[in-house]
């Protein structure tokens, strides 16, 4: 029995697992994240305590294993961001996918760059969390940082770069640096001199799925290994998810974390035919690539009403508020926009806010809308699929917030398709996995290490007379954001007219 161990880096925990051939995962350790959080739109990550959390944890899993682990992979969360300097010093800490202080760089972006120019050679829509838009905020806003930026990295290369001495990256990180090729999965070498930065500023690019370099000796008996142990770079957190929920064959997956994502794998990089950025296409693997798309917020509104409507009370009782409520909440519509959103049609500025609110809305109706409104969201994304020609038959979802049969429910009423639960919570890890044993020989390929290490577990049918309320309620959620859209605009003029967020009341 061969083992590998899989450390997965997200934006609240780290986790650290050993997993073998067949798909259990034998042990795993998990840390929280600090998430350094302002009201400057500041969401970081402190680097060194990063790397102090994986060689604690990864000590405790080791033990037993130690001559046992035949390969490390990675994965991680995309827009991660960090300069660091040529001795290899973190600059600023790692700034995450939340973080919304490069908003205000976009017209800059648009200025130096024509958006259908990028999205057609990265497949990546207008953004702010995307590479180009953060080094030109950090040109701007922190130019000693920039000015003393030997490369700029992401949570992969950080961590390889702290294992190995090198810095490596893989394509499905590259694809949301607006820097990536999306069909040749290279470096674009004109949208890098247009930025004004040099090729040898970004990591080295190497596909996910081959092995690249070995832990450092004196690291790995760090670790509590007693080999220096092979490297491969994986695919990010949510492409692992889409393998290890099977999410190919006309079937997409759905992850329901602090984010959520609504993406399949795909033989070529699909773009938005319409011209309207809907899509959003990344690298996976040589000859893979995930389509769909990605909302900012799910799972951090909840955590939002938990913490600040809902007086702590827990996510299961939430669960119970949120069943009380028939379909469509009365009414009540969650635009769940907390922190921007990557469509173009909602756009950066957004925010969140209920409407409809009325005398007889309570907190239930608040929670269930919540569930809504975030799959109304992803709802916009399945429809720009079909509209590209891409027609599913079936969903499996996962996340933390696939935990609630209420969330799961209203999502196969609104995408009016069956909605499978994953079995295995750790998708991600199980979807690491699968790369690593297909090149490890264990198996020929994704799909057939799929066939043996993929667990499912409860299907959820589409309610009819849900299915037709919600489909009413989705179209006004879509006019309602074309109505919202300048409002966003006037609503941004207005706080930084009156000296900024943090003094805004």
């Amino acid at each position: 029995m061969k083992y590998v161990l899989v450390l997965d880096v997200g934006t609240t925990n780290m986790k650290v697992a050993i997993v073998n051939e067949i798909g259990d995962i034998i042990s795993q350790e998990v840390k929280k994240i600090n998430l350094i959080q302002s009201a400057e739109g500041v969401a970081e990550h402190d680097p060194q305590e990063l790397w102090a959390n994986f060689l604690d944890i990864s000590k405790k899993i080791i033990t037993n294993f130690e001559g046992d682990i035949s390969l490390l992979i990675f994965s991680g969360y995309q827009f991660g961001f960090l300069p660091i300097d040529k001795k290899g010093n973190p600059l600023m800490n790692m700034v995450t996918l939340l973080d919304t202080r490069s908003q205000n760089i976009m017209n800059e972006v648009e200025e130096r760059f024509s958006f259908k120019e990028i999205y057609q050679k990265t497949g990546c829509p207008p953004a702010f969390n995307y590479t180009i838009a953060r080094i030109l905020w950090l040109k701007k806003e922190k130019p000693e940082i920039f000015a003393k930026t030997y490369k700029f990295l992401d949570i992969k290369s950080f961590f390889t770069f702290k294992l190995t001495g090198k810095c490596y990256t893989e394509p499905s990180l590259a694809s949301v640096t607006q820097l990536l090729n999306i069909k040749t999965q290279k470096w674009d070498e004109e949208l890098i001199k247009r930025l004004g930065i040099e090729e040898d500023q970004l990591p080295d690019l190497v596909p996910g799925n081959v092995i690249v370099d070995t832990v450092k000796k004196e690291i790995a008996i760090e670790m509590g290994l007693e080999k220096e142990v092979p490297i491969m770079l994986g695919v990010y957190d949510g492409g692992a998810m889409i393998l290890g929920m099977g999410g190919y064959k006309k079937s997409a997956v759905c992850n329901l974390g602090t984010t959520a994502m609504f993406r399949s794998a795909y033989n070529e990089p699909l773009l938005d035919k319409i011209g309207q950025y809907r899509l959003q296409t990344y690298a996976l693997l040589p000859g893979m690539w995930a389509i769909g798309g990605a909302v900012n917020n799910a799972g951090v509104v909840l955590e939002w009403f938990r913490n600040n409507i809902a007086n702590g009370m827990s996510y299961d009782q939430i669960n119970e508020e949120a069943s009380k409520v028939k379909a469509g909440s009365e009414g009540l519509i969650c635009f769940p926009f907390l922190t921007g959103e990557r469509d173009p049609r909602i756009g950066s500025l957004s925010t969140g806010s209920f409407f409809g609110l009325k005398t007889y809305h309570n907190l239930s109706h608040m929670a269930r809308s919540i569930y809504e409104g975030v799959g109304y969201g992803l709802n916009m994304i399945k429809t720009a699929l079909e509209e590209n020609d891409v027609n599913l038959r079936r969903l499996t979802v996962g996340g933390s917030g696939s935990k609630s049969d209420v969330w799961v429910q209203i999502l196969a009423d609104i995408f009016n398709i069956p909605v499978t639960k994953s079995k295995t919570e750790n998708a991600t890890l199980i979807g690491e996995s699968m790369v690593a044993f297909s090149q490890l020989g264990v198996y020929n390929d994704i799909e057939q290490a799929g066939e043996v290490m993929i667990k499912l577990g409860k299907c959820f049918e589409p309610q009819t007379s849900s299915v037709k309320t919600y489909e009413a309620y989705y179209n006004f959620f879509v006019q309602m954001i074309q109505n919202y859209r300048d409002m966003y605009n006037l609503h941004t003029q207005l706080i930084n007219s009156l000296g900024g967020g943090e003094n805004w009341q």
